[in-house]
Protein backbone atom coordinates (compact mmCIF):
# COMPACT_ATOMS: atom_id res chain seq x y z
CA UNK A 1 0.00 0.00 0.00
CA UNK A 2 1.19 3.59 -0.65
CA UNK A 3 3.04 5.67 1.92
CA UNK A 4 3.66 9.38 1.98
CA UNK A 5 6.78 10.26 -0.01
CA UNK A 6 8.27 12.89 -2.28
CA UNK A 7 6.24 16.00 -3.07
CA UNK A 8 2.99 14.16 -2.26
CA UNK A 9 1.92 13.17 1.22
CA UNK A 10 -0.99 11.26 2.72
CA UNK A 11 -2.98 12.99 5.45
CA UNK A 12 -5.84 12.06 7.72
CA UNK A 13 -8.81 14.36 7.10
CA UNK A 14 -11.25 13.64 9.91
CA UNK A 15 -14.72 14.83 10.74
CA UNK A 16 -14.16 15.24 14.48
CA UNK A 17 -11.07 17.41 14.06
CA UNK A 18 -13.17 19.71 11.88
CA UNK A 19 -16.10 19.98 14.25
CA UNK A 20 -18.15 17.48 12.19
CA UNK A 21 -18.72 20.38 9.79
CA UNK A 22 -19.34 20.01 6.08
CA UNK A 23 -16.13 21.77 5.11
CA UNK A 24 -14.75 18.28 5.71
CA UNK A 25 -16.75 16.93 2.79
CA UNK A 26 -16.20 20.10 0.76
CA UNK A 27 -12.43 19.74 1.02
CA UNK A 28 -12.44 16.01 0.25
CA UNK A 29 -14.72 16.35 -2.75
CA UNK A 30 -12.91 19.31 -4.29
CA UNK A 31 -9.62 17.44 -3.81
CA UNK A 32 -11.13 14.42 -5.55
CA UNK A 33 -12.30 16.68 -8.36
CA UNK A 34 -8.73 17.95 -8.66
CA UNK A 35 -7.43 14.39 -9.08
CA UNK A 36 -6.35 13.52 -5.52
CA UNK A 37 -6.46 9.91 -4.38
CA UNK A 38 -8.88 9.42 -1.47
CA UNK A 39 -9.60 6.46 0.81
CA UNK A 40 -12.74 6.09 2.96
CA UNK A 41 -12.04 4.58 6.36
CA UNK A 42 -14.44 1.86 7.47
CA UNK A 43 -13.57 1.51 11.16
CA UNK A 44 -12.32 3.51 14.08
CA UNK A 45 -8.78 3.11 15.32
CA UNK A 46 -6.37 5.46 17.04
CA UNK A 47 -7.13 8.99 15.86
CA UNK A 48 -9.58 7.88 13.15
CA UNK A 49 -13.31 7.31 13.09
CA UNK A 50 -15.36 5.31 10.63
CA UNK A 51 -16.20 7.66 7.75
CA UNK A 52 -12.97 9.69 7.94
CA UNK A 53 -10.67 10.03 4.93
CA UNK A 54 -7.07 9.59 3.95
CA UNK A 55 -6.09 11.94 1.15
CA UNK A 56 -2.94 12.12 -0.93
CA UNK A 57 -2.08 15.81 -1.22
CA UNK A 58 0.03 17.40 -3.89
CA UNK A 59 2.41 20.36 -3.58
CA UNK A 60 0.80 23.39 -1.97
CA UNK A 61 -2.45 21.68 -1.03
CA UNK A 62 -1.52 21.19 2.62
CA UNK A 63 -0.91 24.93 3.03
CA UNK A 64 -4.11 25.66 1.09
CA UNK A 65 -6.16 23.53 3.47
CA UNK A 66 -4.66 25.40 6.43
CA UNK A 67 -5.65 28.74 4.84
CA UNK A 68 -9.18 27.40 4.33
CA UNK A 69 -9.39 26.39 7.98
CA UNK A 70 -9.48 22.63 7.35
CA UNK A 71 -7.51 20.57 9.86
CA UNK A 72 -5.49 17.53 8.73
CA UNK A 73 -2.83 15.34 10.32
CA UNK A 74 0.09 13.58 8.60
CA UNK A 75 -0.47 9.84 8.06
CA UNK A 76 2.74 7.95 8.78
CA UNK A 77 1.46 4.37 8.38
CA UNK A 78 0.27 2.35 5.43
CA UNK A 79 -3.27 2.83 4.19
CA UNK A 80 -5.41 0.24 6.05
CA UNK A 81 -6.29 -2.82 4.02
CA UNK A 82 -10.04 -2.32 4.51
CA UNK A 83 -9.98 1.37 3.53
CA UNK A 84 -11.99 1.86 0.34
CA UNK A 85 -10.58 3.80 -2.61
CA UNK A 86 -13.10 6.32 -3.90
CA UNK A 87 -13.57 7.22 -7.55
CA UNK A 88 -13.84 10.86 -8.59
CA UNK A 89 -17.53 11.83 -8.63
CA UNK A 90 -18.97 12.30 -12.11
CA UNK A 91 -22.50 13.25 -11.11
CA UNK A 92 -25.56 13.95 -13.23
CA UNK A 93 -28.54 15.62 -11.54
CA UNK A 94 -31.94 15.01 -13.14
CA UNK A 95 -33.50 18.46 -13.50
CA UNK A 96 -36.03 18.55 -16.33
CA UNK A 97 -39.70 19.47 -16.52
CA UNK A 98 -40.44 16.49 -14.26
CA UNK A 99 -38.17 17.98 -11.57
CA UNK A 100 -38.24 21.73 -11.92
CA UNK A 101 -36.92 24.43 -9.60
CA UNK A 102 -37.21 24.12 -6.60
CA UNK A 103 -37.56 20.29 -6.68
CA UNK A 104 -34.05 19.63 -7.99
CA UNK A 105 -32.59 22.72 -6.31
CA UNK A 106 -32.70 21.15 -2.85
CA UNK A 107 -30.27 18.54 -4.15
CA UNK A 108 -28.27 21.28 -5.85
CA UNK A 109 -27.88 22.99 -2.47
CA UNK A 110 -26.84 19.77 -0.75
CA UNK A 111 -24.35 18.84 -3.48
CA UNK A 112 -22.75 22.28 -3.62
CA UNK A 113 -22.39 22.34 0.16
CA UNK A 114 -20.70 18.95 0.00
CA UNK A 115 -18.41 20.19 -2.79
CA UNK A 116 -19.85 17.99 -5.55
CA UNK A 117 -19.91 19.55 -8.99
CA UNK A 118 -22.68 18.15 -11.16
CA UNK A 119 -24.13 18.41 -14.65
CA UNK A 120 -27.89 19.02 -14.77
CA UNK A 121 -29.76 16.97 -17.35
CA UNK A 122 -33.35 16.59 -18.52
CA UNK A 123 -34.99 13.65 -20.26
CA UNK A 124 -33.67 14.55 -23.70
CA UNK A 125 -30.13 14.86 -22.35
CA UNK A 126 -30.40 11.46 -20.67
CA UNK A 127 -31.63 9.91 -23.91
CA UNK A 128 -28.84 11.68 -25.81
CA UNK A 129 -25.91 10.24 -23.86
CA UNK A 130 -25.56 12.46 -20.77
CA UNK A 131 -24.72 9.35 -18.73
CA UNK A 132 -21.91 8.13 -20.98
CA UNK A 133 -19.21 9.62 -18.75
CA UNK A 134 -21.07 9.59 -15.43
CA UNK A 135 -20.86 7.27 -12.46
CA UNK A 136 -23.77 8.57 -10.33
CA UNK A 137 -27.24 9.76 -11.36
CA UNK A 138 -29.25 11.67 -8.76
CA UNK A 139 -33.03 11.63 -9.08
CA UNK A 140 -34.73 14.28 -6.90
CA UNK A 141 -38.34 14.56 -5.90
CA UNK A 142 -40.79 15.52 -8.60
CA UNK A 143 -42.57 13.49 -11.22
CA UNK A 144 -40.16 10.78 -12.27
CA UNK A 145 -42.93 8.64 -10.74
CA UNK A 146 -44.60 8.75 -14.16
CA UNK A 147 -41.43 7.48 -15.88
CA UNK A 148 -39.07 9.97 -17.53
CA UNK A 149 -40.05 9.12 -21.12
CA UNK A 150 -43.71 9.78 -20.35
CA UNK A 151 -43.20 12.76 -18.02
CA UNK A 152 -40.83 14.62 -20.37
CA UNK A 153 -41.83 13.27 -23.80
CA UNK A 154 -38.24 12.07 -24.12
CA UNK A 155 -38.18 8.74 -25.90
CA UNK A 156 -35.24 6.64 -24.79
CA UNK A 157 -34.51 8.30 -21.44
CA UNK A 158 -35.76 5.38 -19.34
CA UNK A 159 -33.76 2.89 -21.39
CA UNK A 160 -30.65 5.07 -21.11
CA UNK A 161 -30.99 5.03 -17.31
CA UNK A 162 -31.45 1.25 -17.29
CA UNK A 163 -28.41 0.77 -19.51
CA UNK A 164 -26.35 3.09 -17.32
CA UNK A 165 -27.22 1.10 -14.20
CA UNK A 166 -26.62 -2.24 -15.93
CA UNK A 167 -23.08 -1.27 -16.99
CA UNK A 168 -21.98 -0.29 -13.49
CA UNK A 169 -23.48 3.13 -12.91
CA UNK A 170 -25.33 3.91 -9.71
CA UNK A 171 -28.15 6.17 -8.57
CA UNK A 172 -29.54 8.04 -5.59
CA UNK A 173 -33.26 8.77 -5.50
CA UNK A 174 -35.36 10.77 -3.05
CA UNK A 175 -39.16 10.46 -2.93
CA UNK A 176 -40.18 10.55 -6.62
CA UNK A 177 -36.68 9.42 -7.53
CA UNK A 178 -36.97 6.51 -5.10
CA UNK A 179 -40.27 5.49 -6.69
CA UNK A 180 -38.54 5.51 -10.08
CA UNK A 181 -35.83 3.16 -8.81
CA UNK A 182 -38.45 0.77 -7.38
CA UNK A 183 -40.58 -1.88 -9.09
CA UNK A 184 -44.24 -1.91 -10.01
CA UNK A 185 -44.98 0.77 -12.61
CA UNK A 186 -44.16 1.28 -16.32
CA UNK A 187 -40.87 3.08 -16.90
CA UNK A 188 -39.44 2.34 -13.44
CA UNK A 189 -36.02 0.73 -13.35
CA UNK A 190 -36.73 -2.07 -10.86
CA UNK A 191 -33.29 -1.57 -9.34
CA UNK A 192 -34.91 -2.14 -5.96
CA UNK A 193 -37.17 -5.24 -6.20
CA UNK A 194 -39.85 -3.75 -3.98
CA UNK A 195 -43.21 -2.21 -4.86
CA UNK A 196 -44.40 0.76 -2.82
CA UNK A 197 -47.78 0.40 -1.12
CA UNK A 198 -49.05 3.49 -2.97
CA UNK A 199 -47.65 3.94 -6.47
CA UNK A 200 -49.63 6.11 -8.88
CA UNK A 201 -51.89 7.55 -6.17
CA UNK A 202 -49.01 8.38 -3.84
CA UNK A 203 -50.67 11.41 -2.16
CA UNK A 204 -52.41 9.04 0.23
CA UNK A 205 -49.57 9.43 2.73
CA UNK A 206 -48.83 13.09 3.58
CA UNK A 207 -46.35 15.83 4.52
CA UNK A 208 -44.33 16.33 7.67
CA UNK A 209 -41.05 16.06 9.53
CA UNK A 210 -40.33 12.45 10.43
CA UNK A 211 -37.74 10.86 12.66
CA UNK A 212 -35.89 7.93 11.16
CA UNK A 213 -33.88 5.30 13.02
CA UNK A 214 -30.54 4.70 11.28
CA UNK A 215 -29.11 1.19 11.17
CA UNK A 216 -25.39 0.60 11.84
CA UNK A 217 -23.36 0.64 8.64
CA UNK A 218 -21.66 2.93 6.13
CA UNK A 219 -24.74 5.05 5.42
CA UNK A 220 -24.88 5.89 9.11
CA UNK A 221 -21.23 6.90 9.54
CA UNK A 222 -21.09 10.04 11.67
CA UNK A 223 -24.86 10.18 12.14
CA UNK A 224 -26.82 10.00 15.39
CA UNK A 225 -29.01 6.92 15.95
CA UNK A 226 -32.09 8.90 14.92
CA UNK A 227 -32.53 11.93 12.68
CA UNK A 228 -35.36 14.28 11.65
CA UNK A 229 -35.93 14.77 7.93
CA UNK A 230 -38.69 16.23 5.74
CA UNK A 231 -41.16 13.78 4.21
CA UNK A 232 -43.41 14.44 1.20
CA UNK A 233 -45.39 11.32 0.15
CA UNK A 234 -42.29 9.13 -0.27
CA UNK A 235 -42.63 5.41 -1.04
CA UNK A 236 -43.84 3.10 1.71
CA UNK A 237 -42.43 -0.42 1.36
CA UNK A 238 -43.89 -3.64 2.72
CA UNK A 239 -42.26 -6.80 1.27
CA UNK A 240 -38.65 -6.53 0.06
CA UNK A 241 -36.95 -8.63 -2.61
CA UNK A 242 -33.38 -9.87 -2.90
CA UNK A 243 -30.39 -7.56 -2.87
CA UNK A 244 -31.97 -4.98 -0.60
CA UNK A 245 -30.77 -3.75 2.78
CA UNK A 246 -32.69 -1.48 5.11
CA UNK A 247 -30.43 1.40 6.12
CA UNK A 248 -33.06 3.26 8.16
CA UNK A 249 -36.67 2.86 9.26
CA UNK A 250 -39.42 5.34 10.07
CA UNK A 251 -39.54 5.90 13.82
CA UNK A 252 -42.07 8.64 14.61
CA UNK A 253 -43.85 11.69 13.25
CA UNK A 254 -42.16 14.78 14.66
CA UNK A 255 -44.31 17.45 13.02
CA UNK A 256 -47.17 17.52 10.50
CA UNK A 257 -46.75 19.94 7.62
CA UNK A 258 -48.75 21.92 5.07
CA UNK A 259 -45.90 23.80 3.40
CA UNK A 260 -46.23 23.90 -0.43
CA UNK A 261 -48.64 20.93 -0.37
CA UNK A 262 -51.55 21.21 2.05
CA UNK A 263 -51.71 17.51 2.88
CA UNK A 264 -50.49 17.01 6.46
CA UNK A 265 -49.42 13.56 7.56
CA UNK A 266 -51.34 12.74 10.74
CA UNK A 267 -50.16 10.50 13.57
CA UNK A 268 -52.76 7.82 12.96
CA UNK A 269 -51.68 7.47 9.31
CA UNK A 270 -48.02 7.48 10.29
CA UNK A 271 -48.49 4.71 12.85
CA UNK A 272 -50.60 2.66 10.44
CA UNK A 273 -48.53 3.07 7.27
CA UNK A 274 -44.97 4.17 8.03
CA UNK A 275 -43.84 3.34 11.57
CA UNK A 276 -41.17 0.63 11.49
CA UNK A 277 -41.07 0.41 7.71
CA UNK A 278 -38.01 1.17 5.53
CA UNK A 279 -37.09 4.85 5.17
CA UNK A 280 -33.80 4.20 3.32
CA UNK A 281 -32.98 1.20 1.14
CA UNK A 282 -29.74 0.20 -0.51
CA UNK A 283 -30.02 -1.98 -3.61
CA UNK A 284 -27.38 -4.12 -5.28
CA UNK A 285 -28.15 -6.49 -8.11
CA UNK A 286 -28.35 -7.10 -11.84
CA UNK A 287 -30.26 -3.85 -12.29
CA UNK A 288 -27.57 -1.73 -10.71
CA UNK A 289 -26.69 -0.16 -7.39
CA UNK A 290 -28.77 2.53 -5.75
CA UNK A 291 -29.67 4.28 -2.52
CA UNK A 292 -33.37 5.04 -2.15
CA UNK A 293 -34.51 7.75 0.28
CA UNK A 294 -38.23 7.76 0.96
CA UNK A 295 -37.88 11.06 2.87
CA UNK A 296 -35.82 14.05 1.73
CA UNK A 297 -32.39 14.35 3.38
CA UNK A 298 -31.46 16.95 0.76
CA UNK A 299 -34.25 19.28 1.97
CA UNK A 300 -32.79 19.18 5.47
CA UNK A 301 -33.12 22.15 7.80
CA UNK A 302 -34.33 24.49 5.05
CA UNK A 303 -37.71 22.84 4.60
CA UNK A 304 -37.84 21.90 8.29
CA UNK A 305 -37.44 25.57 9.19
CA UNK A 306 -40.39 26.69 7.08
CA UNK A 307 -42.65 23.79 8.04
CA UNK A 308 -41.93 24.95 11.60
CA UNK A 309 -42.68 28.57 10.73
CA UNK A 310 -45.92 27.48 9.07
CA UNK A 311 -47.17 25.46 12.06
CA UNK A 312 -45.01 24.85 15.14
CA UNK A 313 -44.16 28.53 15.61
CA UNK A 314 -47.77 29.62 15.23
CA UNK A 315 -48.86 27.14 17.90
CA UNK A 316 -46.15 27.88 20.46
CA UNK A 317 -45.80 31.64 19.95
CA UNK A 318 -48.49 32.44 22.58
CA UNK A 319 -46.95 29.86 24.95
CA UNK A 320 -43.21 30.67 24.76
CA UNK A 321 -43.23 34.17 23.34
CA UNK A 322 -41.58 36.09 20.53
CA UNK A 323 -37.95 35.79 21.68
CA UNK A 324 -37.91 32.01 21.95
CA UNK A 325 -39.65 31.53 18.62
CA UNK A 326 -37.33 34.04 16.95
CA UNK A 327 -34.29 32.16 18.24
CA UNK A 328 -35.79 28.83 17.18
CA UNK A 329 -36.02 30.07 13.59
CA UNK A 330 -32.60 31.76 13.64
CA UNK A 331 -30.79 28.57 14.58
CA UNK A 332 -31.88 26.19 11.83
CA UNK A 333 -28.77 25.23 9.82
CA UNK A 334 -29.93 25.69 6.24
CA UNK A 335 -26.51 24.99 4.68
CA UNK A 336 -25.34 22.54 7.34
CA UNK A 337 -28.30 20.21 7.81
CA UNK A 338 -27.37 17.03 9.68
CA UNK A 339 -29.14 14.96 7.01
CA UNK A 340 -26.62 16.08 4.35
CA UNK A 341 -24.27 13.52 5.93
CA UNK A 342 -26.60 10.77 4.67
CA UNK A 343 -26.14 12.04 1.11
CA UNK A 344 -22.35 12.23 1.51
CA UNK A 345 -22.25 8.68 2.87
CA UNK A 346 -24.48 7.44 0.06
CA UNK A 347 -22.19 9.01 -2.54
CA UNK A 348 -19.10 7.52 -0.92
CA UNK A 349 -20.69 4.08 -0.77
CA UNK A 350 -21.68 4.20 -4.43
CA UNK A 351 -18.31 5.58 -5.56
CA UNK A 352 -16.45 2.67 -4.02
CA UNK A 353 -15.26 0.69 -6.99
CA UNK A 354 -17.10 2.98 -9.41
CA UNK A 355 -15.86 3.62 -12.91
CA UNK A 356 -13.32 6.43 -13.02
CA UNK A 357 -13.43 9.07 -15.74
CA UNK A 358 -10.60 11.45 -16.62
CA UNK A 359 -10.99 14.99 -15.43
CA UNK A 360 -12.69 17.09 -18.06
CA UNK A 361 -10.68 20.10 -19.19
CA UNK A 362 -13.18 22.93 -19.06
CA UNK A 363 -12.26 26.41 -20.30
CA UNK A 364 -11.93 29.14 -17.70
CA UNK A 365 -15.09 31.14 -18.27
CA UNK A 366 -17.64 33.22 -16.48
CA UNK A 367 -20.45 33.30 -18.99
CA UNK A 368 -22.89 33.19 -16.03
CA UNK A 369 -21.30 35.08 -13.13
CA UNK A 370 -22.52 34.48 -9.57
CA UNK A 371 -23.69 38.09 -9.58
CA UNK A 372 -26.50 36.94 -11.88
CA UNK A 373 -27.84 34.61 -9.18
CA UNK A 374 -27.46 37.37 -6.60
CA UNK A 375 -29.51 39.71 -8.81
CA UNK A 376 -32.26 37.10 -9.11
CA UNK A 377 -32.33 36.79 -5.32
CA UNK A 378 -32.57 40.58 -5.02
CA UNK A 379 -35.57 40.53 -7.34
CA UNK A 380 -37.24 37.74 -5.37
CA UNK A 381 -36.62 39.67 -2.15
CA UNK A 382 -38.30 42.76 -3.63
CA UNK A 383 -41.36 40.70 -4.65
CA UNK A 384 -42.01 39.24 -1.20
CA UNK A 385 -45.55 39.65 0.05
CA UNK A 386 -46.46 41.95 2.90
CA UNK A 387 -46.06 41.02 6.56
CA UNK A 388 -48.97 40.84 8.97
CA UNK A 389 -49.03 43.48 11.70
CA UNK A 390 -48.74 41.00 14.55
CA UNK A 391 -46.05 38.96 16.31
CA UNK A 392 -46.15 36.22 13.69
CA UNK A 393 -45.65 38.83 10.98
CA UNK A 394 -42.72 40.24 12.95
CA UNK A 395 -41.16 36.77 13.07
CA UNK A 396 -41.42 36.46 9.30
CA UNK A 397 -39.93 39.95 8.96
CA UNK A 398 -37.00 38.87 11.17
CA UNK A 399 -36.44 35.75 9.04
CA UNK A 400 -36.44 37.80 5.83
CA UNK A 401 -34.11 40.38 7.39
CA UNK A 402 -31.64 37.58 8.12
CA UNK A 403 -31.84 36.32 4.55
CA UNK A 404 -31.27 39.84 3.21
CA UNK A 405 -28.19 40.24 5.43
CA UNK A 406 -26.77 36.94 4.17
CA UNK A 407 -27.38 38.02 0.59
CA UNK A 408 -25.48 41.25 1.24
CA UNK A 409 -22.56 39.32 2.72
CA UNK A 410 -22.51 36.97 -0.29
CA UNK A 411 -22.52 39.90 -2.74
CA UNK A 412 -19.43 41.32 -1.04
CA UNK A 413 -17.61 38.01 -1.63
CA UNK A 414 -18.41 37.75 -5.34
CA UNK A 415 -15.56 39.91 -6.76
CA UNK A 416 -12.93 37.82 -4.94
CA UNK A 417 -14.15 34.50 -6.37
CA UNK A 418 -12.42 33.62 -9.60
CA UNK A 419 -14.02 31.53 -12.33
CA UNK A 420 -14.78 27.92 -11.44
CA UNK A 421 -15.25 26.01 -14.71
CA UNK A 422 -16.29 22.73 -13.06
CA UNK A 423 -19.07 24.54 -11.19
CA UNK A 424 -20.25 26.64 -14.13
CA UNK A 425 -22.90 24.21 -15.51
CA UNK A 426 -24.65 24.20 -12.14
CA UNK A 427 -24.63 28.01 -11.86
CA UNK A 428 -25.86 28.54 -15.41
CA UNK A 429 -28.74 26.12 -14.94
CA UNK A 430 -29.67 27.48 -11.51
CA UNK A 431 -29.92 31.02 -12.88
CA UNK A 432 -32.08 29.98 -15.83
CA UNK A 433 -34.47 27.84 -13.82
CA UNK A 434 -34.73 30.19 -10.82
CA UNK A 435 -35.57 33.06 -13.18
CA UNK A 436 -38.27 30.99 -14.85
CA UNK A 437 -39.75 29.98 -11.50
CA UNK A 438 -39.64 33.36 -9.81
CA UNK A 439 -41.07 35.23 -12.79
CA UNK A 440 -44.29 33.19 -12.74
CA UNK A 441 -44.53 31.68 -9.26
CA UNK A 442 -47.77 31.48 -7.33
CA UNK A 443 -47.24 30.68 -3.66
CA UNK A 444 -49.55 29.03 -1.16
CA UNK A 445 -48.13 31.14 1.68
CA UNK A 446 -45.57 33.77 2.56
CA UNK A 447 -43.60 31.02 4.31
CA UNK A 448 -43.23 29.14 1.02
CA UNK A 449 -42.16 32.31 -0.78
CA UNK A 450 -39.58 33.10 1.91
CA UNK A 451 -38.31 29.51 1.79
CA UNK A 452 -37.54 29.73 -1.93
CA UNK A 453 -35.72 33.03 -1.39
CA UNK A 454 -33.73 31.40 1.42
CA UNK A 455 -32.95 28.51 -0.94
CA UNK A 456 -31.67 30.90 -3.61
CA UNK A 457 -29.39 32.75 -1.20
CA UNK A 458 -28.09 29.48 0.27
CA UNK A 459 -27.33 28.22 -3.25
CA UNK A 460 -25.31 31.37 -3.90
CA UNK A 461 -23.43 31.03 -0.59
CA UNK A 462 -22.59 27.36 -1.18
CA UNK A 463 -21.56 27.95 -4.79
CA UNK A 464 -19.18 30.71 -3.70
CA UNK A 465 -17.70 28.51 -0.97
CA UNK A 466 -17.20 25.59 -3.36
CA UNK A 467 -15.60 27.92 -5.92
CA UNK A 468 -13.26 29.30 -3.24
CA UNK A 469 -12.12 25.79 -2.29
CA UNK A 470 -11.81 24.83 -5.95
CA UNK A 471 -9.48 27.73 -6.66
CA UNK A 472 -7.36 27.16 -3.56
CA UNK A 473 -6.96 23.39 -4.04
CA UNK A 474 -6.33 23.34 -7.80
CA UNK A 475 -3.17 21.28 -8.57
Amino acid sequence: MPEASGPHEIVHLGWRANGDGFDTALAVNRLRAAGARVWWLQRAGGPTEAGDYLVELGPGQLAALARLGVAVEPWRAEVPGDALALARPAVRLFAGTASKFPYFAYYALCLLRLGIDYVPCDGDALAGGALDEANVLILPGGFATWGIDAAEHAAGADQAVRDFLARGGSAIGSCGGAYYLSAGRPGWTGTAPAKPRYTHEYLQSGVGIVSIAIEPGPLGFGCPPTMEVPYYHGPIYDALGEGLEVAATFQLLALSGRLAIDNPLDRESFERDLAGRPAILTATGRRGRAVLFSPHPEMGDLVRKYISLDGYVRRYLPIRGFGTMRDTLRHYRVADAPSFRLVQNALDALLTGAREFPRASAPSTRDTPPAALAALCRGALARLGSFEADEEGELVRDVVSGIAARLGDAEVRIPAVASAPALEPALRHLCATAAERWNDAVYSSLAQQAMELDLGVALLECWLQAATFDRALAP
